[in-house]
């Protein structure tokens, strides 16, 4: 069953119009579309410091220094926004943010226990090709028919994440790359969406040659690649009748382990293939059980398989039932019998193709959520032709603005974050676009934060120092933090709460108190007391240095008179710094 055509006709052509749109004019029109043009000062607007802050967290994944906020506050010009915005895109720092966020989306679902061995190789991947501002379609198109050595080409991290397992892939692919989620077509029709189990097994069987297996080139028992299995190993040559009549030396038609000696046949009686040529079990081989002794069914989920079998119910022992390739989407003749490279390059060019309403669809509604805390559609990974989008019309505009731009996703970035949708204040109260809460960091954010406002390049953890065979990483401090604070950035951000090992960490940990004590030289408060002088300075750039602001009267008030009780100045600084560190306002994104 194919999906409505309707959706097809909305992008099947991009007009000129949006071809030609700035970020800035595409921005405009997609407030427009949200709210009248009376009722655009509803959103109201953040002031400089919480700008630069929320764009800093998003794009660069670490909350702005000091200086640059200095610098962004004291710039005069009307266009300071957009200017760096587009200099955290050309930040190196872009590039590592956004690789680690589709690391997590990625390697969080994997059902490969060994998934981690790809990370580091992911990463850097990812990170080369956002920080050349690759086209999105380029980079899935890569993700989908990587071959070679996993532990060295991060390409290769979908495929390996679900040890190449046609359904697993077919399923990731269509959620991340497409927004739809069609897993559960694949043991019966979908109970609420259009797909039937066919649609979904036809997809699948674009990718069951695919074979995950230890790295020939290398002796290292944690190396592994990805090939393509092009060849039916589901039947092997036959034995001669002449060789046969020569082993049977005593002509009873059957072949004994003695009688194998020394012959070809010898391995047949000490390997696996014994235990499905003796049917019978009889300890002896029939010449008609060798004749027509056939291997196991190859298809065998990630060590490659020539074709795809879509499971019989009503008899699971079974092979199955043989389903060739078709795409879910639109109505697009797929040539059977094509070999693995084919297959998935098809199918890449059929989840990329600007044809595809769903591609653009997804990673604009994905990024939109990311940046404003609203969605499209919600989940953000759950889109499907029986939901409707919420303000349709505007996603539509940045659906074609992204296709147009070649799939650009810095254009897309500095769109989103030119909207009054993005720079709008919090506001629990109102309902739909217009309310914002806080968004919960992800763990390298706030890892990032913590670093950067401690003045350290990692945090050495007390446990980090226990190595596994999957962890090729340096930053074994974000890794063990990320064990902690982690979480899938496809997750509802309504459903982020925090849990009670991330609190008793912040709170307890004795390395962030030793970070912390003033009497360290390179504590926050040993530096910031070497650059000013009085209580009320040092409290204001214990702010800054945290949350990229000043205090307001009322705080800046709370704290002086907290330290005029406190038993030493000292601790009176380090009391104000853990409250911060510990603060919903430092662990989140206003």
């Amino acid at each position: 069953m194919r999906i409505l055509m309707v959706s097809l006709a909305l992008f099947a052509s991009q007009s000129a119009r949006s071809a030609d749109l700035t970020p800035q004019q595409t921005a405009a029109r997609v407030d427009q579309l949200i709210l009248a043009s009376s009722e655009l000062e509803a959103f109201g607007t953040i002031d400089d410091a919480t700008f630069l802050r929320r764009a800093s967290l998003d794009l660069i994944g670490r909350p702005p220094r000091v200086a640059e906020i200095t610098r962004f506050g004291l710039n005069p010009a009307a266009d300071k926004r957009q200017t760096v915005v587009d200099q955290l895109l050309s930040s190196p720092d872009y590039a590592a943010n956004w690789s680690r966020y589709w690391r997590d989306a990625i390697l969080l679902r994997a059902t490969n226990v060994r998934s981690n061995l790809v990370q580091p190789a992911f990463e850097s991947w990812m990170a080369d090709s956002l920080s050349d501002n690759r086209p999105w379609d380029e980079i899935v198109t890569d993700l989908l028919t990587a071959t070679g050595p996993v532990n060295n080409d991060g390409r290769t991290a979908l495929i390996f994440a679900h040890e190449g397992q046609a359904e697993e892939i077919a399923a990731e692919a269509s959620r991340l790359f497409l927004g739809i989620q069609m897993q559960c077509a694949n043991c019966h029709d979908h109970p609420w969406d259009t797909w039937k189990r066919d649609d979904f097994h036809e997809f699948a069987a674009f990718f069951p040659r695919v074979s995950v297996r230890r790295d020939r080139n290398s002796d290292n028992m944690f190396d592994y690649e990805i090939t393509s299995v092009d060849l039916d190993r589901s039947s092997r040559a036959g034995v001669s009748q002449f060789l046969l009549t020569r082993i049977d030396r005593n002509r009873d038609n059957y072949i004994t382990e003695a009688e194998s000696k020394n012959t070809p046949l010898a391995r047949i009686f000490t390997g696996q293939a014994k235990s499905y040529i003796d049917k019978n079990a009889d300890g002896k081989l029939s010449l008609e059980e060798i004749r027509t002794a056939q291997p196991p069914d190859a298809n065998r989920p990630g060590q490659g398989a020539t074709e795809h079998y879509m499971p019989n119910l009503t008899d699971p022992g079974s092979k199955g039932d043989l389903i060739h390739p078709a795409f879910f989407v639109g109505d697009v003749s797929v040539a059977k019998n094509q070999k693995d490279v084919a297959r998935r390059n098809q199918a890449a060019d059929l989840i990329t193709s600007k044809d595809n309403p769903w591609f653009a669809r997804a990673i604009v509604n994905r990024m939109w959520s990311e940046l404003t805390g609203s969605a499209f559609y919600m989940p953000i990974d759950d889109l499907g032709p029986d939901r409707a989008a919420e303000h349709a019309d505007a996603l539509n505009v940045l659906c074609e603005g992204f296709a147009a731009s070649g799939h650009d996703l810095q254009w897309l970035l500095k769109t989103i974050t030119m909207t009054s949708a993005y720079q709008r204040p919090i506001n629990t109260e109102a309902e739909g676009f217009v309310r914002l809460e806080p968004v919960r960091l992800r763990s390298d954010q706030l890892y990032d934060a913590l670093c950067q406002t401690l003045n350290v390049t990692a945090l050495p953890l007390q446990f980090s120092g226990r190595r596994t065979p999957y962890a090729r990483t340096q930053d074994q401090g974000r890794q063990q933090f990320a064990a902690t604070f982690g979480f899938d950035p496809s997750t509802p951000k309504s459903d982020l709460t925090g849990s009670i090992p991330e609190a008793l960490f912040l709170m307890n940990s004795t390395l962030l108190h030793n970070f912390i004590k003033a009497d360290s030289p390179n504590s926050p408060i040993a530096r910031i007391s070497r650059q000013v002088l009085s209580d009320q300075d040092v409290v204001s750039e214990l702010y800054l240095h945290t949350l990229s602001r000043e205090p307001v009267a009322t705080e800046l008030a709370i704290c002086m008179e907290f330290l005029r009780q406190a038993p030493t100045r000292r601790e009176g600084l380090e009391d104000i710094l853990w409250s911060l560190l510990n603060s919903s306002e430092f662990q989140s994104r206003k």
